[in-house]
């Protein structure tokens, strides 16, 4: 049987990584990337990043352009990480990212769906939940409220793929009823996960995070540490809101590394092509830390002390955001294996190769 999946955004940071494991597990993935970049380097960066499959440059919009990868590779699956995931920037540009990762997204699982594709697996995020009213590892039954464009175009892609969410906010599904008013949504079996935060490189470090501007606390820590990039043209260091809720004042994220979320999506991936249903699933570690916490992790690791300077909230940022990935485990046999001492250190060698 022919194992061709097409992988949207599979030139970027979780895609690769994706890409490079679902090669080594028999499929071929097909690389569907606009390639585009603020960063000629970045571009270029991640044209190289293409190495288990071909490479299609496409937007996901372009129907056309999308119905042809279709009918060329006869996929099984589709695996979609294509998307613009800076909070701040969705918050100051929402309809760009409203059309970017939701109308687009749909345009794309429709015209697969045209062409005989069945399975879904899609890249959603913890910002779904929006700011949590207790400080505890979030279940997927919990509210669904985002606070912020980012997160609600990613909830509201995970209702055009598996119908309305029980669970979500009526001021959420007020703003999407407006903005779907007409679509016609796909009918495709999938899978999707909710990423806690990304973080780590490639053992290997022939891929990683490499973002230009970078905006990632741990890379960017890593390359202050580093004196790095825009860190040697004195670039600061700035550590965003020191006045949430939390023991030391400052967020509380889980970390999870990207090759145990390259997994995931193998697990996903299969347990649909084996005939599973439509679930929704958090992936994380299911512990918290604090952005001094990682700080300080990340100084340890390099040996290096760097100034942190303290700059205001950024804008749709909660105060604590950490997962239950119970449901991934016993539905799919997925645990995390990377701790945030390996998270910082595999990052901390690949910018030190490429920073």
């Amino acid at each position: 049987m022919p194992k061709n999946i097409i992988v949207a955004g599979g030139a970027g940071y979780i895609g690769s990584h994706f890409c490079k494991l679902a090669e080594a597990k028999g499929y071929t993935p097909i690389t569907v990337d606009r390639l585009t970049s603020p960063s000629s380097r970045v571009e270029e960066w991640r044209k190289q990043a293409v190495q288990w499959g071909p490479l299609e440059v496409a937007d996901i919009g372009d129907e056309a352009a999308i119905e042809a990868i279709a009918q060329t590779y006869k996929p099984v699956a589709v695996v979609c990480f294509a998307a613009l995931i800076e909070v701040a920037e969705s918050v100051a540009k929402p309809d760009m990212y409203w059309d970017n990762n939701f109308n687009k997204a749909v345009r794309f699982f429709k015209t697969l769906e045209r062409n005989g594709v069945k399975h879904a697996v899609f890249s959603s995020t913890a910002a779904v939940y929006g700011n949590p009213v207790e400080p505890r590892p979030l279940v997927e039954d919990d509210m669904l409220a985002p606070i912020n464009p980012y997160g609600m175009t990613k909830l509201a892609t995970e209702i055009a793929l598996q119908g309305t969410r029980k669970n979500a906010s009526d001021t959420f599904m007020a703003e999407m009823k407006q903005r779907s008013a007409n679509m016609d949504f796909p009918k495709l079996n999938s899978v999707i996960f909710r990423y806690f935060n990304a973080a780590g490189a490639d053992d290997c470090c022939t891929i990683g995070e490499m973002h230009e501007p970078e905006t990632h606390l741990i890379a960017n820590a890593v390359l202050a540490a580093q004196n790095a990039r825009d860190f040697a043209k004195d670039k600061k260091f700035t550590l965003n809101g020191t006045d949430y809720p939390t023991p030391d004042g400052t967020c509380v994220r889980d970390y999870v590394h990207v090759d145990d979320l390259a997994l995931a999506h193998i697990q996903g991936l299969e347990y649909l092509l084996a005939g599973g249903k439509n679930e929704a699933f958090n992936l994380g570690t299911g512990k918290g830390y604090s952005v001094r916490e990682v700080i300080n992790g990340v100084k340890k690791a390099t040996g290096k002390d760097f100034k942190v300077n303290e700059g205001p909230r950024r804008a749709g940022d909660p105060a604590f955001l950490v997962a239950n990935a119970d449901k991934a485990e016993r539905v799919l046999g997925w645990k995390p294996v990377k701790n945030l001492d390996a998270i910082i250190q595999s990052a901390a060698t690949f910018h030190g190769k490429h920073g």
